[in-house]
């Protein structure tokens, strides 16, 4: 299943020098999803079950954001959900922080019809009708042990989980998918993408709205110990110590708007440019407001400046999307 939403779904005007900006989505609450009991706060809907863990909304736009970043993670990809080889006739996958399940519903049903995915996450937010297979698992990844999880793996896929994760915690999770997968054969592959706003030519304004909320929601988020920072480097550090060989590592450009010449990068940057003016208020609400003393209308007012900012086609700020790709070695190797 792949997320193409109706030609008036969603409607972005991008304009070279004074943007005005339209995003709209007729989402209805009962789309074939249904929310555990939560709570409403900030003027969105956050998940009950373990209070604080996860800081994100999990209303009906926070999940067409995430079915909107699967476009994008595939756009930027080739239209490949994953890259590692799978080996054994009826693979065992795990997808970690599954969130909306698209990923794991896409691969049941396009890829790979005959495995056993255990989509994970924290809250139960995955649609009712699910393909064979397909099995939904609510837990929290930074328990010491999986024990309740899907062993032997040949596969275990994690994305967007910056944030998710206590910032000393990422050792034990990555040891823990490290023991999760099948020596030899298993794969592990994580996406993330990186917040801060990067231009190779200049072309973005002085006092960028964007780079602000950027530098703001870094901060807080560090403020809560569940930081959203990308560090290669710690990264690759992190997988050698748990264990992993093979380790790659690609970044690849999301343009915040499609200005670009190129085809494929303009594809990427409508869709990571929808995801973006979804993301801004949603992910920076609890930490600014929580740590960094701001009022619920200052942070919108902000989001609503960095939103208009990124539809202004000569300015070419982009995002880094950095994906890590390792493998299990096997007991000889």
């Amino acid at each position: 299943m792949v997320v193409m939403p109706p030609q008036n779904r969603y409607a972005v005007e991008f304009f070279v020098e004074q943007p005005i900006l339209h995003v709209q989505c007729s989402v209805n609450e009962s789309e074939g999803r249904y929310l555990q009991d939560g709570f409403w706060q900030h003027g969105r809907f956050y998940g009950s079950w373990k209070p604080g863990k996860y800081l994100f909304p999990i209303d009906s736009e926070e999940l067409n954001r995430l079915d909107i970043f699967h476009k994008v993670f595939l756009l930027a990809r080739d239209n490949k959900p994953f890259l590692a080889p799978i080996r054994r006739p009826s693979p065992r996958i795990m997808d970690i922080g599954t969130g909306t399940g698209i990923w794991a519903i896409n691969v049941a049903e396009e890829c790979l019809s005959d495995a056993q995915i255990m989509a994970v996450d924290l809250n139960q937010i995955q649609p009712a009708l699910i393909p064979p297979g397909f099995m939904p698992k609510q837990y929290d990844i930074e328990e010491p042990s999986w024990g309740p999880l899907l062993a032997d793996c040949d596969l275990i896929h994690m994305r967007m989980l910056l944030g998710s994760i206590q910032t000393d915690l990422w050792p034990q999770v990555y040891h823990n998918v490290f023991e999760h997968l099948t020596p030899g054969i298993g794969f592990f592959e994580h996406i993330e993408v990186d917040w801060i706003p990067r231009c190779d030519d200049d072309e973005r304004p002085a006092n960028s709205a964007f780079v602000k909320w950027a530098e703001l929601f870094l901060d807080g988020m560090d403020r809560f110990n569940r930081s959203v920072r990308v560090t290669p480097q710690e990264h690759r550090q992190m997988l050698e110590a748990a264990g992993f060989t093979d380790i790659r590592q690609e970044v690849i450009k999301a343009y915040v708007c499609p200005w670009s010449a190129d085809r494929n990068e303009r594809e990427i940057a409508r869709w990571f440019n929808i995801g973006l003016s979804h993301s801004l208020e949603a992910m920076s609400l609890k930490p600014l407001i929580e740590k960094l003393g701001f009022e619920a209308e200052e942070v919108r007012e902000l989001c609503e400046r960095a939103k208009r900012e990124t539809c202004v086609l000569r300015y070419h700020t982009y995002c880094n999307i950095h994906v890590w790709t390792a493998r299990k070695p096997g007991p000889q190797q």
